[in-house]
């Protein structure tokens, strides 16, 4: 049986050779499986490219190499791997380690069992402490608000079956959030806890503005929410601003002092312009997220597609 282990690269040159040889003591002796490794360089300016052209297949390991034109970032990568591999379950893992490729026997014996999705529940993270309370904080709450919820905790680590993986890729939206997606396709899902270690070597390649990103992403394309906050903000704000009239009223009725100045005239402007704010602005992120939709770009460039050597393929996409 053949299995694919989807590996997005972006400037990971110092860890592939040591990612090669924890592959391949990982699978040593696992001979009922052969493993194809589909590395997808996401634009990577440093000399990743040229690290997984050195690696040596074996027997039980060859790798593939989808190249894209430029930069178009993780979850791209991600589908990228899933639409060229051709195993009947996809694994996919992080080339810096950070995902253990030891997992690997583990998710394959769940699979065996007949489970389409196995993802990896992470634990004893090392990230910086602030980092952790992010991820904690925002499984937290898109779990409160999305209309089909996302198990706590997890990433895009973990292993997919043949036809999940192509559910996923066969849809359509722009904005992905690739353990979202798994999620809402349902079949029979199941976690396992494991040990998140630190990066072997570089740097992280999703810095604050990508998370925040992928959080957005996360939020107004799996929930209804947003645009509800806004409606509920907007009917709060009217109903504080009419008690504020009926007690006015009833007061200058009852003969007493109205207030004079512009106190409660600013105040009342002040969080109708706010509501109307936040309105506009949640509005505004569902239509520009339609707007990219509809222009239907492709989700990604390949500019070149490779085997290792026992293949013997090259192929330009634009040939």
């Amino acid at each position: 049986m053949l299995i694919s282990l989807i590996l997005p690269v972006y400037n990971e040159s110092e860890n592939i050779a040591h990612l090669w040889e924890r592959l391949k003591e990982t699978i040593a002796g696992m001979n009922e499986y052969r493993f194809e490794a589909v590395f997808v360089d996401d634009g990577s300016y440093d000399s990743t490219v040229e690290e997984i052209q050195k690696l040596q297949p074996t027997d039980a390991l060859s790798w593939k190499l989808v190249r894209f034109s430029r930069n178009f970032g993780h979850q791209a990568a991600i589908s990228a791997g899933m639409r060229h591999a051709e195993g009947e379950a996809h694994i996919l893992l992080d080339a810096d380690l950070q995902d253990p490729p030891e997992m690997i026997p583990v998710f394959l014996e769940k699979f065996r069992e007949g489970y389409d999705v196995v993802y990896g529940i992470r634990q004893n993270r090392k990230e910086p402490w602030w980092l952790r309370f992010c991820f904690k904080t925002f499984y937290r709450l898109i779990n409160a608000i999305a209309d089909r919820p996302i198990p706590l905790d997890v990433g895009d680590f973990g292993l997919i079956s043949k036809r999940v993986a192509g559910l996923i890729s066969e849809m359509p939206e722009n904005d992905r959030l690739i353990r979202g997606m798994r999620s809402w396709v349902g079949f029979k899902q199941l976690g396992i806890p494991y040990d998140r270690p630190a990066r072997y070597a570089g740097t992280p390649s999703y810095n604050l503005r990508r998370l925040i990103e992928l959080g957005l992403d996360g939020i107004f394309g799996f929930s209804k929410a947003p645009i509800r906050v806004a409606l509920f903000t907007g009917m709060l704000v009217c109903a504080i601003g009419g008690i504020y009239l009926l007690q006015v009223l009833i007061s200058f009725a009852m003969g007493g002092r109205t207030v004079q100045g512009w106190t409660s005239l600013i105040t009342l402007g002040f969080m109708l312009g706010g509501a109307n704010l936040i309105a506009i602005a949640i509005v505004g992120e569902y239509v520009c997220r339609i707007y990219f939709q509809t222009k239907n770009r492709p989700l990604y460039v390949v500019e070149r597609i490779e085997e290792s050597p026992s293949s013997k393929k090259a192929i330009d996409p634009a040939a």
